[in-house]
Parts: structure tokens; sequence; C-alpha cells
């Protein structure tokens, strides 16, 4: 029989397989019955309940152990650790700790900026489905080397938000040949204009048209379909994609 030990290695090392999570949640059911009551609301859809949510408070403060110090903040998917923020220096110099311990899958960086070139070549970027830049100047260099890191290859979500990157930033994400599960873009207030927006409004609140911009379009033509210029993200005229929704 499989221990804790065994089973959440095995989380570790698949994350996305949420069977193994129930069976750990049964495993530490005698020595840790709160952890794992918590991840069995949380794979219940429970996530917003009073019930998780006391439940999570009690807990809150052990839930990120042992690497508690190393992190900003973090997030619950699934009943596990799936969202950190944290520091760029100190994902660069520990992120590997971090994820010895956490099925991490969405990475938010602070203090980015300058730091691109050691931040692109850490191993452990390979491990993510999301990637939060929102707020780091890091310009179209610092773009340019993050989409040549050859650890990118599960990204699906970018945040780019107020990332100060320009037309020649967005080239080099279109013509990046390291981000082939790449699905969606945040490029919200920067100085240029790529990813498909909505205009006007219906009354269930969606925009009434959608439309590329001209460098999305010249994009599409000049690199062929891109998931991340879709039209089909223009249709959320106040909200963007979640991480976990693409």
């Amino acid at each position: 029989m499989a221990t804790p030990a065994d089973l959440y290695a095995a989380i570790l090392a698949n994350p996305d397989d949420l069977d193994l999570r129930r069976r750990y949640a049964d495993a530490i059911e005698a020595t840790d019955p709160d952890r794992a009551e918590l991840i069995r609301l949380d794979l219940a859809g429970a996530n917003r309940t009073r019930e998780m949510l006391f439940l999570s408070r009690r807990i809150h403060p052990r839930l990120a152990e042992p690497v508690t110090h190393l992190l900003d903040k973090w997030g619950l998917r699934n009943g596990l650790i799936e969202s950190v923020t944290m520091t760029a220096r100190t994902f660069i110099d520990h992120g590997s700790e971090v994820w010895a311990h956490h099925p991490v899958r969405h990475l938010a960086l602070v203090d980015a900026a300058g730091l691109m070139p050691e931040i692109a070549a850490v191993s452990c970027l390979d491990r993510l489905v999301a990637l939060d830049l929102r707020g780091n100047p890091i310009g179209d260099d610092g773009l340019s080397i993050l989409v040549n890191s050859p650890h990118l290859g599960r990204l699906r979500w970018l945040g780019l938000a107020r990332c100060g990157i320009g037309p020649a930033g967005a080239e080099a994400l279109a013509a990046s040949s390291h981000l082939p599960a790449l699905r969606f873009v945040d490029l919200r207030r920067n100085p240029v204009e790529v990813t498909p927006r909505g205009y006007g409004q219906d009354i269930d609140g969606s925009p009434t048209e959608v439309e590329l911009p001209p460098l999305g379009q010249e994009l599409v033509a000049r690199y062929g379909p891109l998931p991340w210029l879709d039209l089909q993200w223009g249709w959320r005229l106040y909200s963007t994609a979640l991480w976990d929704e693409v």
C-alpha cells in the first residue's frame, strides 16, 4: 500500500491526476483530518463555502510549510498549493525548494525587471501552466529573453499587463518556437495593441463586436494562427481569462 509520502511524491510528479489527491486525503485522514477534509472539499468544488473558508483559515498558516518564508502569497487549487507569488530573486535562488514541496502551476513574480536572463534559465519554469509578470517593467528586451527560454513548453497563460511591451516584444512573442501550448496573453496597459478587443456592450455585458488590431492581423499573417490572438478572447469586455480557465 502506498504511503502518504509516496502519494504526495506522485502528486508532485503528476499534478493533473486528481485521483492521487483523493487517495492522499484518505491516507492522511488519521494524522491530519483537517487537511484531508480541505482537499476533499476543494476537489468537490466547495472552495467558496463557509465550511471551507473556516477550515482553510484555521490551517492556512501551516499549508505552505516548510517554504512559507520564501513566499509572499499562496493559493489553493484542488486542495493543494498550486499558485504562489514570490520575488524574482527568491525564485531564481530557491524555486527548486518550493517545487520540491508543492505542485505549483501558477507563478506570479515581483521585482523581476533586470533579471530576465536568470529567470529564463530556471528549470522550474517547465512545471508551470501560468506565469504572471504584471507590473514588472521588463520591456521588449526582457520579453524577448523570456520567450527564448527552453523551459516554457507547458505554459498556457502569460500575464504581461503593465510590462512596457511594444511591437517588438509582441513580435518576439509571436515568433517564439518555445511556447507550443500558449493560449492566452494578457497585454493590457502596454504601449501596443495586438490582442483581440471588444466594443460596445450587449444586455448580458458582453461586447457587441470584436476585432483584431492591425498588428495582431500582421502577426497572424506572418506566423500563422496563434491561439492567444484568437477572437474568442475579445468577447470578455470587462474581464480577462483566469489562468485555470485556459
